[in-house]
């Protein structure tokens, strides 16, 4: 096994968690059934403290119509509330945010944000319910750090090939069931992912996967890119990722074979090509960037 170049932290976070919240209060994955009982608790709360106040929010609605994003819209929130500490301070740590927000909508979110953690009595629930972040935090950091060292040493991609220092994990209670998303800050992968709602809460398939998604991101991103539209791009990189999924669980047959059988009915139909480029990478010594680069799917 190599050494891991990449600090791997579990982040229980409260600035996610308000952000999320406000999420929730405005109507976020409001067809999710079942809800997670965590999130549940924190919508029923929002929903009598924020009658009780008589605020509708209106504030961050008009932001978000102003934004014309869509259902996206949380995208350019979300990297700038990861571009900040902790509420109610929301303290710059990074301009990272301005790659995507002016400053003015920048300045309006951060007021709009906390005029939520108070109105919201955000301070109140994140105590409620910040127990079933903490109990589960260690369990979620020896998975993380097994998923970055299994991914790692499959790739065997060089140091200077790996662009970030830090890989950070935060689990997250209100996002619905079973969805991940895995952004880049500067020298900072993360993954947020919502809970699975079946065996394990955060399995390492899943941390697996999103982590992948900041070392082949950029490789495909360099090699491939100025070749290939944007939507097979992206086909191609979801495509390997969950086969290299597959392959650091092929010791978890009962996994392997439901997860194959599944793929197969989506739209990865063709994901055997994948796994056969992939058994013949490991029959061989170069690192997967390497292979890639000269070996077709």
């Amino acid at each position: 096994m190599r050494k891991n170049i990449i600090r791997v932290q579990i982040e229980i976070s409260k600035r996610i968690f308000c952000f999320y919240a406000l999420l929730n209060a405005l109507g976020y994955d409001p067809e999710s059934f079942p809800v997670n009982p965590v999130r549940q608790k924190v919508r029923d709360f929002l929903k009598h403290t924020l009658a009780e106040s008589e605020t509708e929010l209106i504030g961050i609605k008009n932001l978000i119509k102003e934004l014309n994003i869509g259902k996206e819209y949380y995208f350019p929130l979300r990297t700038w509330v990861l571009c900040h500490g902790e509420p109610p301070a929301l303290k710059e740590l990074t301009p990272y945010w301005k790659n995507f927000l002016d400053a003015k909508t920048g300045e309006q979110f951060c007021q709009e944000l906390k005029y939520f953690y108070k109105i919201g009595k955000i301070e109140t629930i994140w105590k409620t319910v910040k127990n079933n972040y903490q109990k589960i935090e260690k369990q979620c950091y020896a998975t993380a750090r097994g998923a970055v060292e299994t991914s790692l040493d499959y790739l065997r991609f060089k140091n200077k090939e790996i662009s970030f220092k830090k890989f950070i994990f935060i689990p997250n209670f209100l996002e619905e069931y079973n969805r991940g998303i895995g952004p880049k800050i500067n020298d900072t992968a993360y993954a947020i992912l919502g809970p699975s709602n079946a065996g394990d809460v955060f399995p390492i398939q899943r941390i697996e996967h999103e982590f992948l998604h900041s070392l082949i991101n950029p490789m495909t991103k360099e090699l491939l890119s100025d070749q290939i539209p944007w939507s097979q791009l992206s086909y191609i990189r979801e495509s390997l990722i969950r086969a290299i999924v597959l392959r650091l669980n092929k010791s978890n047959k009962n996994y392997y074979q439901k997860k194959l059988k599944r793929l197969k009915e989506s739209e990865y139909k063709d994901i055997d090509k994948t796994i056969e480029f992939l058994e013949r990478y490991e029959k061989q010594q170069e690192d997967f960037k390497g292979f890639f680069s000269k070996t077709s799917i």
